[in-house]
């Protein structure tokens, strides 16, 4: 993990928050930094056609991985709100079919994929087509709760479905970003 990068913007925030009052501290956490490249893109293929088109049911991309939080500001900060985005490149080389993303999210001791997803996001492949698609989460307290603690899991799973007719299916998916936007504000007893 790479936690030696956030303790002087932990320390900052903590300062900050001792002298702001009621006031907000806005935090930026790009979540894909902290998971390894391989594990956020999937290629796949050549999937045949078939009437009705094959199915895959889901399949890890990001499989039960821990993530550790802000430490140093578990016990100084109320964390009010969490927003999610998620940006994900779809590129097909080849026929035709769709494919679901489904982000789970879970606190340290429960299995991500126990829960349900916190994001959903389900796109078209189509031949030759490369496209740039988004998905955000808000003002979802179950989120924010996560956040609020040291460590949480996620999982990132896809379910992929082939074409019906034409050329076999060959296409890639990767996760562009992944970012959090956390509003907290000092825990007042």
């Amino acid at each position: 993990m790479r936690r030696g990068r956030w303790m002087p913007a932990v320390a900052l925030a903590a300062l900050m928050l001792c002298g702001c009052g009621d006031r907000n501290l806005i935090l930026y956490v790009n979540v894909l930094s902290f998971l390894d490249p391989s594990a956020t893109q999937a290629s796949f293929g050549p999937v045949i056609a078939v009437p009705g088109g094959i199915a895959t049911g889901e399949q890890p991309m990001i499989d039960d991985q821990e993530i550790v939080l802000l430490e140093g500001l578990s016990g100084a900060v109320e964390v009010r709100s969490v927003s999610i985005r998620v940006s994900t490149i779809v590129e097909d080389s080849t026929g035709s079919g769709s494919d679901t993303l489904r982000l789970y999210l879970s606190d340290s001791g429960t299995a991500p994929r126990t829960t349900p997803p916190v994001l959903v996001q389900a796109f078209t492949l189509q031949p030759g087509v490369a496209d740039t698609l988004a998905a955000e989460i808000g003002a979802d307290p179950r989120v924010a709760a996560l956040f609020a603690q040291r460590r949480m899991r996620a999982s990132l799973t896809n379910s992929l479905r082939g074409p019906s007719s034409g050329d076999d299916l060959n296409a890639r998916v990767r996760v562009h970003a992944l970012d959090a936007v956390v509003v907290t504000g000092r825990d007042v007893p």
